[in-house]
């Protein structure tokens, strides 16, 4: 008996289907292979084609292009009541950014905010604070403390002797105070005590002016013009201040000043805020704590009067509390090689590398570009925001916020594309 085998053979591509078709036929010993007498098996209502594998006669010219088409087309297919779900889904993810960042930026709405009552002392008006003497709220006890008046505008409005009521924040650096209804000014009960003095405000420009009664730290007598022709700061300090955030830390960004100074002619001068008490003795036992350089930093205090007078005239209040001292604001002058006002800044979020910066522009020197573009973005973010930000870096922050910019613009776009395309 001769033996049979199976053999299946290509035949010509299919005109229609692009496909080799396959002949599947009976072949015995001594046939020869790829006989034609074996008919093709047609499945009913399907593209002719063969029983075996199928082969593309060609890959398409742009295989990419054609998975994008068919992926676009599945996509189509979507109910509009899921593509609409989706969409807004994702619609919610913006005002949720929106909501988050509103938490971050003002923490005190949070919980609620404890109520203050108080009188008004003092107001700088363009630092947007007040000193207020409070009654005890809350677990503190009375006392009074310079607070952050929000909106800034309504700090102006606010009288000396005003009674105010307010809710506190008390997450912020200084304490922050909101919705702020207040009473007429009455007149302060001490009025020798009273913080508010009748001097005329110095500015950017004016000449720095001499008190007779000015002693350094040695007890010899000083004067601002002995300093021409070498650049000036000026701050204002006293030696009792527990407050690390205050005096002890302007003190130890001086000796930083002093030690970076290098080859610049630069003369540091602090003026005791407390004349009473930091006699010449105390002042140059404070400088030896701090490592002072009497060549390059001195140490200045007067008679009462003319002191608080002349701090007065750089926007600094002081007020006496039993409790914790002298209650001062700040203010950091820079003052030129002729005597006269450069600069001034009314808080202490100032780097000594910063300050040299600025010192270095003053003289036409260039100084560090960075430094003191990082110190004016600092500048602003204190007068937009008050004191709460005085920690952080200038152009730390401007990263940040860019970055959060960036974010939300590419959220929109995401968003935007996925809405115009699947209508498309």
């Amino acid at each position: 008996m001769t033996p049979i085998a199976q053999t299946t053979h290509p035949t010509n591509p299919s005109a229609n289907t692009g496909a080799m078709t396959m002949m599947s036929g009976w072949t015995h010993r001594g046939e020869s292979r790829g006989a034609r007498n074996t008919p093709t098996v047609i499945a009913a209502k399907t593209s002719p084609q063969s029983i075996g594998s199928i082969a593309m006669l060609k890959r398409p010219k742009n295989p990419h292009s054609t998975t994008v088409r068919s992926l676009r087309v599945h996509g189509r297919r979507i109910s509009v009541r899921a593509r609409s779900s989706a969409v807004r889904r994702l619609g919610l993810i913006p005002w949720m950014m929106v909501f988050v960042s509103l938490m971050l930026c003002f923490p005190g709405t949070a919980c609620a905010a404890a109520r203050l009552h108080g009188i008004v002392l003092a107001v700088s008006a363009k630092n947007g604070t007040a000193v207020v003497r409070h009654d005890p709220f809350g677990a503190m006890p009375a006392m009074t403390m310079p607070f952050r008046i929000v909106p800034r505008a309504r700090a102006a409005q606010l009288q000396a002797g005003a009674r105010i009521d307010a809710q506190v924040d008390t997450t912020t650096e200084p304490w922050t105070l909101r919705n702020v209804v207040s009473t007429a000014a009455e007149p302060l009960t001490d009025e020798a005590a009273s913080p508010l003095r009748r001097v005329t405000p110095l500015r950017v420009g004016d000449p720095v002016p001499e008190v007779a009664s000015f002693v350094d730290q040695h007890g010899r007598p000083f004067r601002f013009s002995a300093l021409r022709g070498q650049d000036v700061v000026l701050a204002f300090i006293y030696t009792r201040c527990q407050d690390v955030r205050m005096c002890p830390l302007i003190s130890a960004k001086f000796r930083a000043l002093q030690d970076h100074a290098g080859q610049r002619a630069v003369h540091l001068v602090e003026v005791s805020l407390d004349p009473a008490y930091d006699r010449p003795p105390v002042l140059r036992r404070y400088g030896q704590i701090f490592g002072q350089d009497p060549r390059r930093w001195t140490l200045v205090v007067g008679d009462a009067d003319p002191t608080l007078d002349f701090a007065a005239r750089f926007g600094i209040g002081t007020i006496p509390d039993p409790q914790i001292g002298i209650i001062h604001s700040e203010n950091t002058v820079t003052i030129d090689r002729t005597g006269h006002i450069a600069a001034m800044r009314t808080d202490s979020a100032w780097t000594p590398d910063e300050l040299l910066a600025q010192i270095d522009a003053i003289d036409g020197h260039g100084g560090n570009a960075l430094q003191r573009f990082d110190l004016w973005l600092k500048t602003g973010a204190i007068a937009l925001c008050g004191n709460a930000v005085a920690g952080f870096s200038g152009l730390t922050d401007l990263i940040a916020v860019l970055v959060i910019v960036a974010a939300f613009l590419y959220l929109l776009y995401r968003l935007a594309r996925k809405i115009f395309l699947e209508n498309a």
